[in-house]
Protein backbone atom coordinates (compact mmCIF):
# COMPACT_ATOMS: atom_id res chain seq x y z
CA UNK A 1 0.00 0.00 0.00
CA UNK A 2 1.19 3.57 -0.56
CA UNK A 3 0.79 6.75 1.41
CA UNK A 4 -2.53 7.44 0.71
CA UNK A 5 -3.74 4.27 0.53
CA UNK A 6 -2.81 4.08 4.23
CA UNK A 7 -4.77 6.56 5.43
CA UNK A 8 -8.29 4.84 4.26
CA UNK A 9 -8.22 7.51 1.28
CA UNK A 10 -8.48 6.34 -2.41
CA UNK A 11 -9.20 8.61 -5.31
CA UNK A 12 -10.38 8.58 -8.66
CA UNK A 13 -8.78 10.39 -11.43
CA UNK A 14 -11.24 13.40 -11.26
CA UNK A 15 -10.00 14.08 -7.76
CA UNK A 16 -7.85 17.66 -7.51
CA UNK A 17 -4.82 18.02 -6.03
CA UNK A 18 -6.82 20.64 -4.12
CA UNK A 19 -8.24 17.93 -2.42
CA UNK A 20 -5.19 15.88 -1.85
CA UNK A 21 -3.73 18.66 -0.21
CA UNK A 22 -6.45 19.55 2.28
CA UNK A 23 -6.26 16.45 3.29
CA UNK A 24 -2.92 16.31 3.88
CA UNK A 25 -2.86 19.76 5.66
CA UNK A 26 -5.69 18.13 8.13
CA UNK A 27 -3.51 15.58 9.14
CA UNK A 28 -0.21 17.47 9.92
CA UNK A 29 -3.02 19.25 12.15
CA UNK A 30 -3.56 16.18 13.92
CA UNK A 31 0.27 15.10 14.73
CA UNK A 32 0.38 17.09 18.30
CA UNK A 33 -2.86 15.61 19.61
CA UNK A 34 -1.28 12.87 19.13
CA UNK A 35 2.16 13.83 20.18
CA UNK A 36 3.54 13.26 24.30
CA UNK A 37 3.73 15.59 26.95
CA UNK A 38 6.41 15.90 29.45
CA UNK A 39 4.43 15.75 32.48
CA UNK A 40 7.10 16.72 34.87
CA UNK A 41 7.76 19.82 32.89
CA UNK A 42 5.41 21.94 35.50
CA UNK A 43 7.64 20.50 38.65
CA UNK A 44 10.80 21.61 36.69
CA UNK A 45 8.86 25.43 35.96
CA UNK A 46 7.71 25.52 39.51
CA UNK A 47 11.08 25.25 40.94
CA UNK A 48 13.06 27.75 38.35
CA UNK A 49 10.24 30.55 38.65
CA UNK A 50 10.36 30.12 42.26
CA UNK A 51 6.38 29.61 42.00
CA UNK A 52 6.38 27.80 45.26
CA UNK A 53 6.54 31.12 47.10
CA UNK A 54 3.22 32.63 48.29
CA UNK A 55 1.05 34.15 46.23
CA UNK A 56 0.89 38.31 46.66
CA UNK A 57 -2.34 39.70 48.83
CA UNK A 58 -5.26 40.26 47.40
CA UNK A 59 -5.45 43.59 46.28
CA UNK A 60 -8.34 45.18 44.27
CA UNK A 61 -7.49 46.09 40.63
CA UNK A 62 -8.15 49.38 39.04
CA UNK A 63 -7.83 50.70 35.76
CA UNK A 64 -6.03 53.91 35.03
CA UNK A 65 -9.14 55.93 34.24
CA UNK A 66 -10.37 55.10 37.56
CA UNK A 67 -7.17 56.25 39.81
CA UNK A 68 -6.75 59.20 37.10
CA UNK A 69 -9.80 60.17 38.15
CA UNK A 70 -9.48 61.20 41.34
CA UNK A 71 -5.72 62.63 40.62
CA UNK A 72 -7.35 64.78 38.07
CA UNK A 73 -10.67 65.84 40.33
CA UNK A 74 -8.73 68.25 42.53
CA UNK A 75 -7.03 70.41 39.12
CA UNK A 76 -9.33 73.50 38.44
CA UNK A 77 -9.27 74.69 35.09
CA UNK A 78 -8.58 78.49 35.01
CA UNK A 79 -11.64 80.10 33.85
CA UNK A 80 -11.77 83.73 32.71
CA UNK A 81 -13.67 86.46 34.51
CA UNK A 82 -15.85 86.80 31.33
CA UNK A 83 -16.94 83.42 31.15
CA UNK A 84 -18.37 83.31 34.92
CA UNK A 85 -20.07 86.65 34.04
CA UNK A 86 -21.88 84.97 31.69
CA UNK A 87 -22.29 82.02 33.37
CA UNK A 88 -24.27 83.28 36.05
CA UNK A 89 -26.69 85.68 33.13
CA UNK A 90 -26.99 82.34 30.96
CA UNK A 91 -30.10 81.45 31.94
CA UNK A 92 -31.53 85.13 31.41
CA UNK A 93 -30.13 85.00 28.26
CA UNK A 94 -31.18 81.55 26.24
CA UNK A 95 -33.51 80.53 28.23
CA UNK A 96 -33.90 78.12 31.63
CA UNK A 97 -34.23 74.62 29.41
CA UNK A 98 -32.10 75.91 26.99
CA UNK A 99 -29.49 76.69 29.77
CA UNK A 100 -29.61 73.23 31.50
CA UNK A 101 -28.10 71.41 28.40
CA UNK A 102 -25.50 74.36 27.77
CA UNK A 103 -22.80 77.21 29.11
CA UNK A 104 -20.74 79.20 28.24
CA UNK A 105 -16.76 77.91 27.47
CA UNK A 106 -14.41 80.38 26.32
CA UNK A 107 -13.99 83.62 24.06
CA UNK A 108 -11.16 82.91 21.88
CA UNK A 109 -10.43 85.27 18.73
CA UNK A 110 -13.93 87.40 19.49
CA UNK A 111 -15.73 83.62 19.13
CA UNK A 112 -17.75 82.39 22.18
CA UNK A 113 -17.50 78.60 22.39
CA UNK A 114 -20.53 77.37 23.75
CA UNK A 115 -20.23 74.06 25.44
CA UNK A 116 -24.04 71.63 24.66
CA UNK A 117 -24.37 68.24 26.66
CA UNK A 118 -26.19 66.42 24.07
CA UNK A 119 -26.28 66.35 20.34
CA UNK A 120 -29.33 67.12 19.91
CA UNK A 121 -29.51 70.54 21.15
CA UNK A 122 -26.93 71.64 18.87
CA UNK A 123 -28.81 72.35 15.56
CA UNK A 124 -31.74 74.57 18.20
CA UNK A 125 -28.85 76.34 19.35
CA UNK A 126 -27.67 76.66 15.85
CA UNK A 127 -31.12 77.64 14.82
CA UNK A 128 -30.82 80.52 17.65
CA UNK A 129 -27.55 81.70 16.78
CA UNK A 130 -28.14 85.04 15.10
CA UNK A 131 -30.64 86.33 18.10
CA UNK A 132 -28.23 85.31 20.51
CA UNK A 133 -25.38 86.58 19.49
CA UNK A 134 -27.04 89.87 18.83
CA UNK A 135 -28.08 90.00 22.50
CA UNK A 136 -24.36 89.30 23.69
CA UNK A 137 -23.79 91.83 21.65
CA UNK A 138 -25.98 94.84 22.82
CA UNK A 139 -25.36 93.21 26.82
CA UNK A 140 -21.94 92.65 26.62
CA UNK A 141 -20.28 95.12 24.49
CA UNK A 142 -17.19 95.43 26.28
CA UNK A 143 -16.48 91.33 25.49
CA UNK A 144 -16.50 91.93 21.46
CA UNK A 145 -18.29 88.75 20.89
CA UNK A 146 -18.36 88.45 17.06
CA UNK A 147 -19.11 84.76 16.45
CA UNK A 148 -20.65 81.57 18.19
CA UNK A 149 -19.55 78.22 18.06
CA UNK A 150 -21.40 75.28 19.93
CA UNK A 151 -19.00 72.12 21.17
CA UNK A 152 -20.77 69.04 22.29
CA UNK A 153 -18.73 69.04 25.88
CA UNK A 154 -20.35 66.53 28.90
CA UNK A 155 -20.51 68.78 32.03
Amino acid sequence: MKGWAKMGVCFSRHESLFRVTEIWLYSLMEQPRKSRKNKNRWDIDRVRFGLDKPMAPNREVKSVGEILKHVVQDFEQPVQDNIKILRESWPKLVGQQIAQHSEPGYIKDFCMCVFVDHPGWVPELERLKRPLLNKLQTSYRDMQIRQLRFDLRHK
